[in-house]
């Protein structure tokens, strides 16, 4: 008798965490979706927002590249999401950034979505000089890139505005500083008759 009652002790344990299992499993399957890309009919999703670098935590040259890199993954991850407030996060003035991110939400807040878009960037040029680079110091960079080809879509789905791909690309120039443990971009704009410096 006594083996019977453990064994369907034993049974009905196994069911609840049979059971719990199952649910933990979906909600893993919710969440650990794959994410799907962006297209004509349906905006990206599971987009995982971009992690940050360690690089990113040091006042050096290294760290503003490795910052700029990120602001840029930011843009894209908004671009594909509408979810702006990590890219708002690494911004501190900078109003032209700040204005193509409010852009950004607000097509996502009607119900539209973008398609492409996502700024490549092919380099990214700090010229300020190394040895200057320290806590609280401005520091200048340049950056080429080229963003794919663009579509965004309002809310019944239909094509608002276009962009083609430019092999050509563009140029960003960009003013970071780090402050609080921490980098901020105060200026970041598209500058495309800016060019970079010619190197010895």
């Amino acid at each position: 008798m006594k083996t019977i009652k453990i064994a369907a002790t034993a049974a009905v344990a196994l069911a609840v965490l049979t059971g719990c299992g199952e649910s933990t499993d979906s909600a893993a399957t919710g969440s650990n979706a794959a994410p799907t890309a962006a297209s004509s009919t349906a905006p990206a999703q599971n987009i995982a927002e971009p992690s940050v670098n360690d690089l990113m935590g040091e006042p050096t040259a290294d760290g503003a590249k490795a910052f700029l890199h990120h602001v840029f993954q930011l843009k894209s991850y908004a671009q594909q999401t509408g979810d702006v407030e990590a890219l708002l996060a690494s911004l501190d003035g900078a109003e032209a950034a700040v204005a193509n991110a409010e852009t950004i939400k607000g097509i996502y807040d009607d119900g539209g979505w973008i398609l492409g878009g996502q700024p490549k960037v092919k380099q990214i040029l700090i010229t300020t000089a190394a040895e200057e680079v320290a806590e609280g110091v401005e520091v200048d960079a340049m950056i080429p890139v080229n963003p794919d080809a663009y579509t965004e879509f309002n809310e019944a789905g239909d094509v608002e505005e276009t962009r083609p791909f430019d092999p050509a690309g563009s140029m960003y120039s960009a003013t970071v500083v780090y402050s609080d443990g921490a980098w901020k971009a105060t200026y970041l704009e598209e500058t495309p008759d800016a060019e970079l410096p010619a190197t010895e």
